[in-house]
């Protein structure tokens, strides 16, 4: 399904995508993303959307990425037993 983002995280993940390609150093897609996605909660977009944006900047400037791991919820969960 095509997802439409906003124009004020296209031009985010721009400037970040831009801003790692400017100092030669390999871009975290997953942690790009989230730090995006962040900035900008109250759009609620899912981070894999985020994440293909920021993917698809980053091999458009020719910027070396890694995947790395998903990040984890911060959410700890209890059992009733606690």
């Amino acid at each position: 399904m095509f997802i439409k983002l906003s124009q004020a995280i296209h031009d985010d993940v721009d400037l970040s995508v831009r801003a790692v390609a400017s100092q030669s150093i390999v871009l975290n897609v997953f942690a790009t993303a989230e730090a995006v996605r962040k900035r900008h909660e109250s759009q609620n977009v899912a981070l894999e959307d985020i994440a293909a944006l920021v993917a698809t900047k980053a091999g458009q400037c020719g910027c070396a990425i890694e995947f790395g791991s998903r990040p984890t919820s911060d959410v700890v969960l209890h059992s009733k037993s606690e």
